[in-house]
């Protein structure tokens, strides 16, 4: 077995040089640049749902030429047990999870066929791509410190401008509580406040010809680039409402190509988890992978719809197609949904403990007899109660509908 090379994974800001290092390597080792994207998009989908668990994690690339035919092992190695994504045995020949005395491991095998050109001199120049990216990423840090001390106040000052107009464009094209009081078979409610400025947040209710289309997101991270996301995926998903497609598998995927070319051009490693939902005369359908979308019957009872089978993250890969997927459920008179992102469930108090899904779905549960707006308004005086004098370090957005 050779160790091609390993990675620590702090956070996210480390998960784009790891992508072009993986991108590099494999595509070296294959000669073959569509196999060497497609591991490297589903790595860096797997390293993002890693990130945050815990305070770090692993990753090691590993090759066996010593069978037939060779194997490339990509292995993520973590503290906390996890259940395997479904969407990896799409891309790996054998996938399995195993437990150690001090941590668990997802093991990712690929079979390399054409193993002639796997030369000694080409495997050192994969072990060594680890360390000489490390290396640049360094100066391409120092570079950029550099670069902030220099920065002229008259610059500092253009852009809190331009973060101010970014800032007053999001808060424009949020939906407004009239439009939700035109929706006679719905009662809804909103909120969303940035952690930052600027918030990678999104969320929007539309309603044309009596089908109701609200569509919930998370951009990774915050600030100006995130919200220029945010406001590109307004603007297609309200386009696509308007031309009246109707069809989830297409809606994403022609919205997914939109945001990827758009990232391709701004140079930019952001995506966004996204959820759309259609309503119409009591029938809701769910598509595209977001956080858990909550359920609530009539009296209160919660039913946990988990999306990570519904599709993948916007503006990760140019195409998503067979990823996507689409859930129907039927509401009755008093049933409703809770649409939230992360900033709400990993909210941090003072002790370092999260809020949690346990506490939200209790205080959505013990209010679901309320109208969505004091339900909305429980859940966030219940967050901010929890949070205490918390900083807050993630966007929170939350949207509550009920059926009338």
């Amino acid at each position: 077995m050779i160790d091609l090379g390993k990675a620590i994974v702090n956070s996210s800001s480390d998960l784009n040089n790891i992508r072009q290092n993986i991108l590099q390597l494999i595509e070296l080792l294959t000669e073959d640049k569509i196999t060497a994207t497609r591991l490297a998009v589903v790595t860096s989908q797997i390293n993002r749902l890693l990130v945050g668990r815990k305070d770090h994690f692993q990753l090691s690339l590993q090759l066996d030429i010593n069978i037939q035919p060779s194997v490339l092992s990509i292995i993520f190695i973590m503290i906390d047990k996890i259940a395997v994504p479904d969407f990896i045995d799409l891309f790996f020949d054998h996938v399995s999870l195993l437990s150690f005395k001090d941590c668990y491991q997802i093991k990712c095998d690929r079979y390399l066929n054409n193993t002639t050109s796997l030369s000694e001199q080409k495997i050192q120049q994969a072990q060594t791509i680890f360390a000489l990216k490390s290396r640049e990423q360094l100066m391409i840090e120092m570079k950029e410190k550099n670069k902030v001390l220099t920065e002229s106040l008259n610059k500092i000052e253009r852009m809190g401008a331009e973060l101010n107009v970014a800032q007053k464009l999001q808060q424009m094209v949020l939906p407004k509580p009239e439009e939700f009081a035109d929706i006679d078979s719905l009662d809804i409610s909103g909120f969303m406040q940035p952690a930052d400025e600027v918030g990678g947040d999104y969320y929007d209710v539309l309603h044309t010809d009596g089908v109701v289309t609200i569509g919930i997101g998370d951009v990774t991270g915050h600030g100006l680039e995130s919200g220029i996301l945010m406001l590109m995926t307004q603007t297609a998903v309200r386009t696509l409402q308007e031309i009246k497609e109707r069809d989830p598998i297409k809606f994403l995927d022609t919205l997914n190509r939109t945001i990827f070319r758009n990232v391709q051009r701004m140079d930019s490693e952001k995506n966004l988890t996204l959820a759309i939902l259609n309503y119409s005369a009591g029938k809701l359908s769910i598509s595209g992978q977001h956080e858990e979308t909550i359920l609530v019957r009539k009296g209160g009872h919660i039913e946990l719809i988990d999306t990570i089978d519904l599709g993948l993250p916007i503006g990760l890969d140019d195409d998503i197609a067979e990823f996507i997927d689409c859930t129907t459920l039927e509401l009755h008179s008093g049933d409703g949904i809770v649409l939230y992102t992360d900033g709400i469930p990993e909210a941090f108090n003072l002790e370092k403990k999260q809020y949690g899904m346990d506490r939200l779905c209790k205080v959505i549960s013990k209010n679901w007899k309320y109208a969505s707006e004091e339900i909305k308004q429980a859940i966030i005086n219940d967050v901010r109660e929890f949070i205490g004098e918390q900083k807050v370090f993630d966007d929170i957005t939350l949207l509550v509908f009920k059926q009338n």
